[in-house]
């Protein structure tokens, strides 16, 4: 007896189940209409999608959102009426240049754009007491800081955006397609990890073979470093003290003369395999390319 309940239950359990699925077969005949999006009509996000996001696909985040720091950081909001200002300065000497090169530097520029610009008015301060001056997440996202101080006048807040704009870009062209080969090789004992924080100074990273002392921290660093500050310190300085040797007479201390040039020679090694890389990798001319950003930096205020 008990058997044979067994069996009616199992076979109406069955029709129930034909029914269920003959219904979701069915249901896959209706058109599906994704909901409706209502855009912003802040000027911002007008600009920035008609501008930025319609033509390279990269969002940019202006709005206060605590999400994009981590818990122990803080940080200001960027002032709404430097968002426009702030994106025509990326528009006009980050991309621009790579767009009027060539054609090759365009599709790069385009294929490697982030998915994603976060902008934030002060610098990032973490718990203990460190300054950010910007970074990038997992190739997708970079975050420009301290874009309240916005001054077209100061040459030093200019080239510090430029150089952090090049530098998080930089990663996100190595985690694509790594360093250059053999460039950590080139100086690998100059690498000191977190002891880059201990007061390194620019003459002692320059005899590591470096150009600054946040270089000194790893490859992938000095990469990033080396290839923003060639793109945008001014030409005359950035040859001069990193690229051309000393004369060793007009030193009290021939030694440290000597072993600034020794690392100038390093610097020189891994700007040759740079240039190499963009060359055979992208069809690049970065010597052009950092002419083309330095003069369009020189006009741009006018």
């Amino acid at each position: 007896m008990i058997y044979r309940n067994f069996n009616i239950g199992f076979f109406l359990t069955g029709i129930v189940i034909a029914i269920f699925i003959t219904a979701c077969n069915k249901s896959t005949d209706v058109e599906y209409k994704a909901p409706d999006v209502e855009l912003s009509n802040h000027p911002n996000d007008i600009y920035i999608r008609e501008n930025i996001l319609n033509r390279y696909g990269t969002a940019i985040r202006w709005e206060w959102d605590q999400r994009f720091l981590n818990k122990d950081q803080t940080a200001d909001p960027i002032k709404e009426d430097l968002v426009i200002p702030v994106t025509k300065l990326i528009e006009e000497l980050w991309i621009k240049p790579f767009l009027v090169l060539s054609e090759d530097s365009k599709i790069f520029i385009e294929e490697y754009m982030p998915k994603e610009l976060v902008y934030i008015g002060s610098y990032i301060y973490e718990s203990e007491g460190e300054r950010m001056l910007g970074y990038a997440e997992s190739g997708a996202r970079v975050s420009l800081i301290n874009l309240n101080a916005f001054d077209l006048d100061d040459r030093i807040w200019l080239e510090n955006q430029l150089i952090t704009m090049h530098h998080e870009f930089s990663h996100i062209v190595r985690q694509k397609k790594g360093v250059p080969i053999g460039y950590n090789n080139v100086s690998p004992t100059g690498y000191i990890g977190e002891g880059w924080r201990n007061g390194v100074s620019l003459s002692d990273a320059i005899k590591r073979g470096m150009v600054s002392a946040y270089g000194t921290k790893n490859q992938f660093e000095d990469f990033a470093q080396l290839t923003s500050h060639f793109f945008i310190q001014d030409t005359v300085y950035f040859n001069s003290t990193y690229l051309k040797d000393w004369n060793c007479e007009d030193f009290s201390d021939p030694n440290t003369c000597e072993e600034l040039n020794m690392g100038k020679e390093l610097i020189r090694r891994k700007l040759d395999l740079i240039r190499k890389f963009y060359s055979e990798e992208f069809s690049i001319n970065i010597d052009v390319l950092r002419d083309t950003i330095q003069s369009r930096m020189s006009a741009y205020k006018n």
